[in-house]
């Protein structure tokens, strides 16, 4: 295969790191609502090279574990079996179609996890030691995603590791970072982020069900066939904003934060609320698309509304 007259164009790079499609600005999320809760619990300054190392850090990290997917998923043959493609599934094509050499795009995601992890050692030493830990979570469960010997995504607990990853992991490292402590007021925040990023993961792999059962991918929904798996994501959406109701009820999050409900009422395709809707159209792309597209809006709406919450809070107690 020729690879030679594509590989240098950047638009191919962008679009194997799929930062067109969204995923790539999700890492960022609980990076500013984690900083905000720690302003808003503990009246701290945040350092703003910290923050933007941050910031910097989960996105490369990220860009490591799409990329890396984007490899394996190509070698096993499982993006090329996808019969039902849309945008956000069954890989971005660019391996599949020989615009750049899927060694090279191996090569950068172990380019992205070496920057990822001196960001690392970097905020370490200007903060503290225990941010590693949450470093090395975020690494291992991002390169081990889908590669092997790890493969959590083909035993099973793949959306565990998104949801960990969407979250937990990340706010975690703020507060290490800050304020030296896990606090458990992190947890229910951090908990909104990973069940919506759960039911992102859910609804990307709906159209790949067939490819994944042909390379034995467990993941939900292969293991419990699609019907049961729109009722997880509906669970997990429902599990998010509980999580808002109970954080501000426990004082964890200010009660403009309820702002984030208002997300539910922006997605643009009501239909990721109604599993008989999806059903219908189970092998039509556009509708799929549609479907995933409003799905990974509603989480950054939600997340949205909710900084906005925050801010209006903050606004409020310095004017008063």
């Amino acid at each position: 295969m020729k690879y030679l007259q594509q590989e240098g164009r950047l638009l191919n790079w962008l679009k194997v790191m799929r930062v067109s499609q969204g995923f790539f600005f999700i890492s960022a999320m609980p990076v500013l609502l984690g900083s905000a809760m720690v302003i808003y619990h503990y009246d701290v300054s945040v350092s703003p090279l910290v923050f933007f190392l941050m910031v910097i850090g989960s996105l490369v990290y990220h860009l490591g574990a799409d990329m890396i997917n984007e490899y394996y998923d190509h070698i096993s043959g499982n993006d090329a079996l996808v019969d039902v493609k849309t945008p956000f599934s069954g890989g971005t094509g660019i391996l599949e179609k020989g615009l750049i050499r899927p060694q090279k795009v191996l090569y950068m995601s172990w380019l992205f996890f070496l920057i990822g992890a001196i960001i690392s050692f970097i905020i370490a030493a200007l903060t503290n030691d225990l941010i590693l830990i949450f470093s090395a979570l975020g690494l291992i469960s991002c390169w081990g995603y889908t590669a092997p010997p790890l493969k959590f995504c083909y035993r099973g607990i793949g959306e565990i590791i998104i949801f960990l990853n969407n979250g937990l992991f990340i706010i975690g490292a703020i507060f290490m970072a800050f304020v030296e402590v896990f606090d458990p007021i992190l947890i229910l925040p951090s908990f909104f982020l990973g069940f919506l990023g759960f039911s992102i993961i859910i609804m990307n792999e709906v159209p790949d069900i067939r490819a994944d059962q042909k390379v034995n991918k467990k993941n939900l929904v292969v293991r419990f066939g699609i019907e049961k798996a729109l009722l997880f994501h509906k669970i997990a959406i429902t599990c998010a904003f509980s999580c808002i109701i109970a954080a501000v009820a426990l004082k964890q999050l200010p009660w403009p934060c309820l702002l984030a409900f208002a997300g539910l009422f922006m997605v643009s395709d009501k239909r990721i609320f109604n599993t008989k809707l999806v059903l219908d159209k189970m092998d039509d792309p556009e509708s799929l698309t549609g479907l995933c597209k409003s799905t990974i809006e509603l989480k950054f709406k939600s997340w949205l509304m909710l900084m906005i919450g925050f801010a209006a809070h903050g606004s409020w107690y310095y004017l008063a």
